[in-house]
């Protein structure tokens, strides 16, 4: 029940009608004449309302792109889900997210530990977690010198960024697809 949103519908009040005040009563008047009366109030100015702006039309939102990551062996991995890589990744007793993809890497010399590494998308950015892992992980962001994360510590990686988990394992962080004419009709019904 939570995650449901309650609305509720307002409707607009009427405007107020306009009433005449009684006419006081007073004895009898002759006729033909007319019963003093106070000059009548000039109504209330009215108070100017602003021009009526066009309402805005605001086609359906284009759904996000995840980012993407190239491994070695050129597969690309959607960054959709919290992703975790490793020699045998598990997911961990406290994940980030309850829907995750677990990736496989190889490593001969044992140099990538079994969960190593944690790729997550968040908003409009990736982190990349170590988890914890023997060797750590070297980030090379674009534009910055490379960077070792240990036990724990995280970066923010953008398009353009390597990741080496050792044993040859280098990842790049990949843009968001554009949508494109095959992507639209690929979508169809």
């Amino acid at each position: 029940d939570d995650d449901l949103e309650h609305t509720r519908s307002l409707e607009r009040p009427a405007p107020p009608k306009h009433v005449e005040p009684p006419e006081p009563e007073h004895g009898s008047v002759p006729a033909g004449e007319v019963p003093d009366r106070p000059a009548p109030a000039e109504p209330p100015a009215e108070t100017p309302r602003p021009a009526a702006q066009p309402r805005e039309t605001t086609s359906p939102a284009e759904p996000r792109r995840p980012y993407r990551l190239k491994m070695s062996d050129g597969v690309i991995v959607s960054l959709d889900l919290t992703v975790y890589l490793g020699r045998r990744p598990s997911v961990p007793r406290i994940a980030s997210d309850r829907r995750v993809r677990l990736v496989s890497v190889p490593s001969v010399g044992k140099e990538v530990s079994a969960t190593h590494l944690e790729l997550r998308w968040t908003g409009d950015a990736v982190v990349a977690t170590d988890m914890r892992s023997t060797n750590g992980s070297t980030v090379t962001v674009p534009g910055n010198p490379p960077r070792t994360l240990l036990r724990g510590e995280s970066a923010v990686v953008t398009p353009g960024s390597l990741i080496d988990l050792g044993d040859g394992n280098v990842l790049e962080v990949l843009s968001p697809e554009r949508l494109t004419v095959e992507h639209l009709v690929d979508t169809l019904p």
